[in-house]
């Protein structure tokens, strides 16, 4: 009989003795090593930190002072996106949405951007040379001080645009709508406004020094000196044939 008891309670304690001891040990992990655990989840890298610039730009909407240059955005909706400082060359936005997004100081030199609705959007001393905009929706866009040195603006429509300070030498703005825009101190040296409307802008001390000016319209409009436009002699003036 004490054979059967001692052989019962050496199956018992066989028994209990593994769970005592997982109990216990995991009870008694040290501070060290949960320290070590926590910071190796700290180190793991953030999805959003492992992104391209272009998936960046998708996925926040934002892509400050990255690196995207001939990339292809076309067909995109980039309304309020936030471009500030970007390269940007040659890159293709053609047929995109900008309303409203901010590229200031973004370089854009022979970049694609036909038929792009840039409306109320910011490029201001943005670098915009060689860029195509033909036809795009360019109204109420800030583009002062910025580089559209050579750009394509035929047909484009830059209602109520504000350029002041920008240099456009040698720019094609061929049936380009400008009505309302201000143009103070803008550089037009040899640009192209044939059939331009340039109502009620502000040219005061821009320089359009050997422009084509033929057939634009300039009724309401502030000349360079201040005056206001008062018929076709002005424009021949303007252009710097008469002087």
């Amino acid at each position: 009989m004490n054979f059967n008891l001692l052989l019962l309670g050496v199956l018992v304690f066989g028994a209990i003795a593994p769970v005592a001891f997982y109990t216990f040990s995991n009870s008694e992990k040290s501070p060290a090593s949960e320290k070590v655990m926590l910071t190796q989840s700290k180190t793991e890298p953030s999805a959003n930190s492992q992104l391209t610039p272009l998936n960046q730009l998708k996925a926040n909407n934002q892509c400050i002072a990255c690196n995207l240059a001939k990339a292809d955005l076309t067909q995109l909706d980039l309304s309020r996106a936030n471009l500030s400082q970007a390269d940007l060359e040659q890159v293709n936005f053609s047929q995109s949405q900008l309303v409203n997004a901010v590229l200031q100081q973004a370089q854009l030199s022979s970049a694609q951007l036909v038929e792009v609705n840039a409306t109320g959007a910011d490029f201001g001393e943005a670098n915009l040379s060689q860029a195509d905009l033909t036809r795009s929706q360019l109204m109420q866009i800030n583009l002062s001080q910025a580089n559209l040195d050579q750009a394509i603006l035929s047909e484009a429509e830059l209602r109520e645009a504000s350029l002041n300070g920008a240099t456009l030498q040698n720019a094609q703005l061929l049936q380009a709508s400008l009505y309302g825009a201000i143009l103070r101190e803008a550089n037009l040296s040899g640009a192209n406004l044939q059939d331009a409307d340039l109502r009620y802008t502000d040219l005061t001390d821009a320089n359009f020094k050997g422009a084509n000016l033929s057939g634009v319209q300039l009724e309401g409009a502030i000349l360079p000196d201040g005056s206001n436009y008062s018929g076709s002699d002005d424009i021949i003036i303007l252009s710097g044939d008469g002087q």
